[in-house]
């Protein structure tokens, strides 16, 4: 423990500076059943002897505050701000008020005799609405201080993981390295052990002037020139070895993150606390209470499948033959993110169209807890750039027998061919631009045999 400046309200509990906690938790109970009005027939003595009791612990007990004024020596949480030099680091929190409850209340606050609605004000009681406090409610009303306002929070710090089909549907541990700002240890951000308060500004930092002309006055500020506005004084010799003086240091901080099997795209992984300590501001470094560190799961798009709500997976494109596609057989899936390879059975008699999107079941994304989605196949049939002689007429055969390609023929055709005027062409496969006739390679004998010159004139 550093020097301490003022042991003014140590000697008002009957505590030396170095007691712990516990013992100026107990001075405490004495003093407080001592002077409590209650007991002493509402004196005014009794009442300020109570209230510097009170005020002393207040600041005391809590450890940010002790701090403050052993390095201070004062519990004027305004000078602080002004006294704390570069970082602007502010007081974490403001005063507490004096007891309204009862000595009996304040026996079982200490004594586990219960917790009574007073012993709660005691404690963390806001002000009244109209913004008056009712510290000593026994002895009228009172105007409460003001609460400084203690460290904010600073600002989160997020990173965008980009993870692969396969590593999520998978899982992934991966190491994600994070440059932030910590607190020094050694001097606990104050970047010396020794400081000084300003003896031009008196701590505030700031110069004020004021000049009359007639019955107006006017006032300005301006930052002392001494120690340029910090308030305080730190020589070269004082100044923390471990942080140059800084209060703070960089440091480079290695996560373990662990990619659950089945993560959303934009899901977060939040690790509490773990951003900087210091940022910079406008107006120099401050502390300020650490943000949180958020992964923030980001899904590299895959070529081949695309993930759906509800944790399904659809495959596009998935490449069928034409003998398959009509008769049925199998199908392989060598790119699904298990690394497997799935075989799908198409049943005969179920003609596949290019196009159609048929759904196998628990072959999608996994939720983590056993359970999966469905996949859905959109398929795409291949079909052969021509066919033999032999395999044409016997499709022609077989399928002017079958009565359901019979309904299909007649559907298309329909009742016009009968009743209309008809102009008969041939499907070419040359370029609608191309004036050059394309070459016909077509069988040469049957109903398949190529057409000649001579067949096309008798015609």
């Amino acid at each position: 423990m550093g020097t301490v400046v003022n042991t003014e309200l140590y000697d008002t509990l009957g505590v030396s500076s170095g007691a712990s906690g516990n013992e100026i938790k107990k001075a405490y109970r004495v003093q407080a059943l001592k002077y409590h009005p209650d007991k002493n027939g509402h004196s005014e003595e009794a009442k300020v002897r109570f209230h510097q009791v009170s005020a002393a612990y207040e600041v005391l007990k809590d450890e940010h505050k002790r701090a403050m004024y052993d390095r201070f020596g004062t519990s004027d949480e305004s000078q602080w701000v002004a006294m704390q030099g570069r970082t602007g680091y502010g007081p974490s929190h403001g005063y507490g008020r004096a007891s309204t409850m009862s000595a009996g209340d304040l026996f079982a606050q200490f004594f586990g005799g219960g917790s009574t609605t007073a012993g709660r004000r005691f404690f963390d009681e806001d002000e009244d609405e109209d913004g008056l406090g009712d510290g000593f409610g026994l002895f009228g009303r009172r105007s409460k201080p003001a609460r400084q306002r203690g460290p904010t929070r600073g600002p989160d710090i997020k990173h965008r993981l980009r993870c692969t089909l396969e590593e999520v549907y998978n899982g992934k541990d991966t190491k994600l390295a994070l440059n932030r700002t910590r607190l020094c240890l050694k001097c606990k951000g104050n970047g010396g052990i020794k400081y000084s308060v300003c003896s031009e500004c008196k701590g505030s930092g700031m110069h004020t002037r004021t000049k009359r002309h007639g019955p107006v006055t006017q006032s300005w500020s301006s930052t002392c020139g001494t120690c340029g506005g910090q308030g305080t004084l730190l020589q070269p010799e004082d100044r923390c070895g471990d942080c140059q003086g800084q209060g703070y240091y960089g440091e480079r901080k290695i996560f373990d993150v662990r990619i659950e099997r089945g993560m959303e795209e934009g899901q977060e992984l939040i690790m509490p606390g773990e951003a900087d300590e210091v940022i910079n501001t406008g107006y120099g470094s401050e502390k300020v209470i650490p943000g949180d560190v958020i992964i923030i799961m980001e899904q590299i798009a895959h070529p081949k499948f695309e993930v759906l709500p509800h944790r399904d997976l659809k495959l596009h494109n998935c490449k069928v033959g034409l003998k398959t596609s009509m008769c049925g057989g199998s199908v392989w899936i060598d790119s699904h993110p298990s690394g497997k390879q799935i075989k799908i059975e198409v049943i005969p008699g179920e003609i596949l169209q290019s196009g159609a999107v048929k759904c196998v079941e628990n072959l999608g994304m996994p939720d983590g807890h056993g359970k999966f989605g469905n996949l859905y196949i959109q398929f795409e049939v291949v079909y052969p750039k021509s066919l033999a002689v032999e395999t044409l007429e016997a499709l022609e055969s077989i399928l002017g027998k079958d009565a359901n390609v019979l309904e299909v023929e007649g559907k298309l055709q329909g009742a016009a061919e009968k009743t209309k005027p008809s102009e008969e062409h041939v499907l070419s496969t040359g370029l609608a631009n191309q004036r050059k006739r394309p070459k016909n390679d077509g069988p040469k004998h049957g109903r398949y045999a190529k057409r000649t010159r001579a067949d096309n004139d008798r015609e």
